[in-house]
């Protein structure tokens, strides 16, 4: 696993968008952990915990930057140094999905780059090319791929939710790290695993995300034929699994036995 939870205290006129961004979380990576609160009107004087820890995700084993659509967030990898940043991420909407299961390779960069707006959006904006500005969804950095590229945003509350068509976008102070420590060639593999499952100093964890695609007809059923290809049926505790598939807070649960 990589990060640590972390404990934020809410003062006046705070809502869930500015400290999800604090914690270089998506929104509703933050929202659905702490669901029972309203998004903009929070207790004040009260703590909360911040989930800044994940399981990592299976890797192919290069060291890329690898796309986890279904908990909307990505993992720069450095297996050389045994490093590995991850980031918050937008999607793309159900009409337009972010393409999964599909290996790319960053094919160009571009610092403040204009927007090649696709033809089925010019008439929305009026114009087939969009020049750099403020106002620019792409945002201040650009990596292509193929059809698709990572990019930042002009409106970073839509980091962590289904916003764009197809194309990965960043919180801009986000982008800028990724676009500098990723050169052209670098592996961008995009995966689609709602179910992480996770070993430390001898426990065991899953972690369990909403199925925002749609892809997986039983969740349960999934779930445990995860645990089932690593033997672990017969080790954990079945409540506190059970208990983790039916909320899918997307934070790591202990279901050690």
């Amino acid at each position: 696993m990589v990060g640590q939870p972390q404990t934020h205290h809410i003062v006046r006129y705070e809502n869930l968008y500015k400290i999800a961004r604090q914690y270089d979380l998506g929104f509703w990576e933050l929202a659905r952990f702490q669901r029972a609160l309203d998004h903009f009107y929070l207790p004040w004087e009260t703590d909360i915990v911040i989930p800044t820890q994940w399981i990592i995700p299976p890797n192919p084993g290069s060291a890329g930057y690898l796309i986890n659509v279904a908990e909307l967030r990505g993992y720069r990898f450095f297996p050389d140094r045994h490093e590995v940043y991850t980031y918050p991420i937008g999607i793309g909407v159900f009409e337009y999905k972010t393409p999964i299961g599909k290996r790319f390779r960053v094919q160009n960069k571009a610092v403040d780059p204009g927007w090649r707006i696709p033809p089925g959006l010019q008439a929305k904006y009026g114009m087939s090319y969009m020049p750099p500005g403020e106002d620019c969804p792409v945002g201040n950095r650009w990596m292509g791929l193929s059809h698709y590229g990572l990019h930042g945003t002009h409106a970073p509350m839509g980091v962590g939710r289904l916003v764009s068509h197809g194309c990965i976008r960043h919180y801009p102070e986000d982008i800028v790290k990724l676009f500098d420590m990723t050169p052209v060639g670098t592996t961008v593999d995009i995966i689609y695993e709602p179910v992480k499952i996770g070993f430390v100093q001898g426990r065991t964890y899953v972690e369990v995300h909403e199925d925002i695609y749609f892809k997986v007809p039983d969740m349960l059923q999934y779930a445990m034929k995860r645990l089932q290809d690593l033997n672990l049926a017969g080790r954990i505790d079945w409540n506190r699994f059970l208990r983790a598939v039916e909320e899918q807070t997307g934070a790591p649960v202990d279901i050690s036995r």
